[in-house]
């Protein structure tokens, strides 16, 4: 018995026919775009925000005793605008990243590791400092203090910033902890208070160049057609 042939379904049609195909997977291409510009929309504020955080936040602290006997800043005014700057930094950060992935829906693995990986950021300077009050307690002088706090907080961003491009496969994000950890590694050996100066024009410095790399990448690709205005023309 010869029985008939099953009637065709819709993925038959596309198979048939490449064209189906290829719009199909140009749609696709374009809404995965679309997700990411939305996704990297508010990157450029927040390098921004580091940036100026980190160039005038370290600069003041340098100003406390590198532009001597021309002009000082006293010690309480810079150590309470260095942490004005990173908790706005901080604040800028929370809110522009939670306006970024409002409505979007993340799987429980992925929604676990930002969990995970966004409560390291506060233990791990909680520890940082700890350790620092710990070796003031057994007799490391202020001087040593000086270096000891800055760098090994840089030391943990750039590892933070590492950990991030390799969780979200961000090459950028690794670059730029690769940076940051380079800094951290040579600014110790200028001393103070030198290092400062290191930290702001280079530590600063990069995150400044990344939020414009970040902004001149959205202009372009805001201006990339879209594949139904190809067609159109």
């Amino acid at each position: 018995m010869i029985l008939p042939d099953p009637p065709a379904g819709p993925g038959d049609d596309m198979r048939d026919d490449p064209r189906e195909v290829a719009a199909m997977l140009e749609l696709v291409r374009s809404e995965q775009d679309r997700m990411t510009r939305r996704l990297a929309a508010g990157v450029p504020v927040i390098l921004l925000a580091w940036g100026l955080a980190w160039f005038v936040g370290f600069l003041l602290l340098w100003m406390i005793d590198g532009a001597r006997p021309a002009f000082a800043i006293p010690v309480a005014v810079a150590a309470v605008a260095f942490a004005v700057l990173m908790a706005g930094a901080l604040v800028v950060s929370a809110v522009v990243g939670a306006r970024m992935g409002r409505g979007i829906r993340q799987a429980p693995g992925a929604a676990w590791t930002g969990i995970v990986f966004g409560l390291t950021w506060p233990i791990g300077f909680l520890a940082i400092m700890a350790l620092g009050r710990a070796l003031v307690v057994n007799g490391m002088p202020p001087e040593l203090g000086s270096i000891y706090y800055p760098t090994s907080a840089t030391i943990f961003v750039g590892i933070m910033y590492v950990l991030a491009g390799g969780i979200w496969r961000n090459w950028q994000s690794i670059a730029m902890g690769a940076w940051i950890l380079v800094v951290a590694a040579v600014a110790p050996f200028f001393g103070y208070p030198t290092h400062y100066l290191v930290f702001a024009l280079a530590g600063g410095g990069v995150f400044l160049v990344g939020a414009l790399v970040a902004w001149l990448w959205l202009r372009e690709s805001r201006r990339r057609p879209e594949p139904d205005e190809d067609a159109d023309e």
